[in-house]
């Protein structure tokens, strides 16, 4: 008992304790977490529903002081040459749709939306240049997101079964009861402390992928988080979210050494979330909202009868024909929520809001600005699995499973995309976040494994 005691003093002692930019990157993801959740409650005391508010840009300012570290000359030099490649094409990709749009005189909705895609990277880049071994970067990750994550998922749940007064007040005053239901209990699409079901949904799922390597049936814990989790996605009742959970676990299992450690785990939860499922005519009885999940998923095998994925082809056709026709593309702001702050010009064509971030950036970024995009979105992933496959063994367990997560992630929002905006705001974020997490398996560092911290679960969360 005294040999344990020592060797978890001398580990207390030696492992790294958390730096302040540590610290204040766990206030950075509360900030996404929960400002929108700030929002409704100011909305709801003030006794009235805002459309505008300045809250909305906590998270983004929060990020710019990590602008201030990670631009140093010394802090650059860390960054891999692929990561290095993958930001100057975003940066040039999105200055030339804010040009596009500066020429035709949309600025204010133009900046909404280059915030949204630029300030987020940030975050993945000032993770890139952590100078930690990698198995500490990756744990001191998962412990600032998990804790978010189960209370949102929480939060979701109760919202679900009583929705709050502001929850309610948000969805009528934003006009989002045809999109989100009724705030009645059980009538509800959980979007939780989220702006709406679709961040939700994506946060779950990426929550769920980036703890995949802690999965094990021995792992107490991760039965709650994961159950809490699973549940809340489902009852976002987000299809796309659904199956890039399933292509991002799939990934993950492809490319990490550790798949069978959480294949055991995986079919437990799938059981666990398939008896939820199954339960819940019978908890909530003959109600119209007994079998919400499975009239959901049945519509995977009948999309012809499926009234919003004929609504959403059709808005795809008319996209599509716009896109193409128009190779210098409308400039940013053009749709998506950006599109309420100026004049759309293509308003007639498509709406406001296009559920489809690569038809999105099509319209606003043209022929050339859209092969940035998909460069980024599409190449940035695949020429980071193919660099983790040819090291192979040569890095470190540590380092291929981290990278496996990252692809993972990356596949995930890369398929979300298809039906969503999922690499703007907080989506952007996590997309950044997930290339960083690879840049440093990526790293010299990561060539060889660290030796095992030894101690007590508390202090290896600390180092």
């Amino acid at each position: 008992m005294k040999a344990i005691r020592a060797v978890d003093a001398a580990a207390a002692a030696t492992a790294p304790r958390w730096s302040r930019e540590w610290i204040y990157f766990s206030f950075v993801m509360a900030a996404w977490c929960f400002t929108p959740l700030l929002r409704r409650l100011i909305d709801y005391r003030s006794g009235g529903f805002s459309a505008v508010q300045i809250t909305s840009l906590i998270p983004f300012l929060m990020l710019v002081p990590l602008a201030l570290l990670c631009f140093r000359k010394e802090r650059l030099a860390r960054l891999t040459p692929l990561l290095r490649v993958l930001a100057y094409v975003w940066l040039a990709t999105f200055a030339y749709g804010f040009a596009i749009a500066a020429a035709v005189g949309s600025i204010n909705a133009a900046v909404f939306e280059l915030v949204q895609y630029l300030v987020p990277m940030l975050g993945g880049i000032w993770l890139a240049q952590q100078e930690l071994p990698l198995e500490g970067a990756a744990r001191r990750l998962t412990a600032i997101v998990l804790p978010c994550a189960a209370v949102v998922a929480v939060y979701g749940l109760i919202q679900w079964i009583q929705p709050s007064p502001w929850d309610a007040m948000w969805v009528e005053g934003s006009g989002f009861a045809p999109v989100v239901g009724m705030p009645l209990p059980f009538a509800m699409r959980v979007f939780s402390t989220l702006n709406s079901p679709g961040p939700a949904a994506d946060f779950f799922a990426l929550t769920m992928l980036l703890t995949l390597p802690l999965l094990r049936l021995r792992n107490i814990w991760t039965w709650p988080l994961f159950a809490a989790l699973g549940a809340a996605l489902l009852l976002t009742l987000i299809r796309e979210a659904w199956v890039g959970l399933l292509v991002g676990t799939l990934v993950y299992l492809l490319m990490s050494p550790r798949r069978f450690a959480a294949l055991p785990a995986l079919a437990a939860y799938a059981i666990l979330l398939g008896f939820f499922v199954s339960s819940l005519p019978a908890l909530l009885g003959s109600g119209p909202n007994a079998d919400v999940i499975v009239s959901r998923i049945s519509t995977f095998g009948d999309v012809a009868h499926d009234e919003s994925a004929v609504t959403r082809q059709n808005e795809i056709n008319d996209a599509l024909t716009a896109g193409l026709a128009n190779p210098i593309g409308a400039g940013l702001g053009t749709v998506g929520t950006a599109a309420k702050l100026g004049s759309n010009p293509l308003s007639s064509v498509v709406g406001n809001v296009l559920d489809s971030g690569y038809l999105s950036r099509l319209l606003e970024l043209g022929w050339l600005g859209t092969i940035g995009y998909l460069a980024v979105v599409l190449g940035g992933p695949i020429a980071l699995a193919i660099a983790l496959l040819q090291r192979g063994s040569a890095l470190g367990i540590d380092a291929r499973v981290a990278g496996a997560t990252a692809v993972a992630m990356c596949a995930a929002l890369a398929w979300g995309d298809a039906a969503n905006d999922a690499h703007l705001g907080f989506d952007g974020f996590f997309f950044w976040i997930a290339l960083g997490l690879g840049s440093l398996a990526l790293q010299p560092s990561a060539t060889r494994a660290p030796a095992p911290v030894r101690g007590t679960l508390l202090q290896r969360v600390r180092s």
